[in-house]
């Protein structure tokens, strides 16, 4: 009997780890996220790159911001950048509101991934970059 009460005890303990790794990772996991997608607006999308890092993107334009929800109803993959500028998220940096631009063609030197112009941001501060991504999130 005290051999049962001891293995159910250990069994529980494993069991209660194994639990706890996948709640510490989900935790951590989420975290990250919301940190990749800080904002200051109540209106805003989340793009996923082709590496699938994300960042949010807050337009000021109505335009833009049309052509963001229809990216993210039909699941398309377009260009989404602007100008680069230094901000507190995970990536140093955020797409410029007032000139984010979603084209489906763009000149190849622009071209970049968010992991790449965080990680060469003195290079593309205050110039155009963009990204090939996806809407994975729209809030207003």
């Amino acid at each position: 009997m005290k051999n049962k009460i001891v293995l159910a005890g250990v069994a529980l303990t494993v069991v209660l780890s194994i639990v706890g790794i996948f709640v510490w990772n989900y935790a951590r996991e989420r975290a990250d996220y919301l940190n990749e997608i800080v904002h200051e607006t109540d209106r805003w999308a989340v793009i996923e790159d082709v590496n699938g890092d994300h960042i949010a993107v807050e337009p000021t334009s109505d335009e833009v911001w049309n052509q963001l929800v229809e990216l993210y109803q039909n699941k398309t993959v377009m260009f989404i950048g602007g100008i680069v500028e230094e901000y507190g998220n995970k990536w140093g940096f955020r797409f410029k509101p007032e000139n984010i631009t979603i084209a489906e063609f763009t000149a190849e030197g622009l071209q970049a991934t968010i992991r790449y112009i965080s990680g060469n941001l003195d290079y593309w501060l205050g110039g155009w970059a963009y990204v090939n991504a996806k809407v994975t999130e729209i809030r207003y």
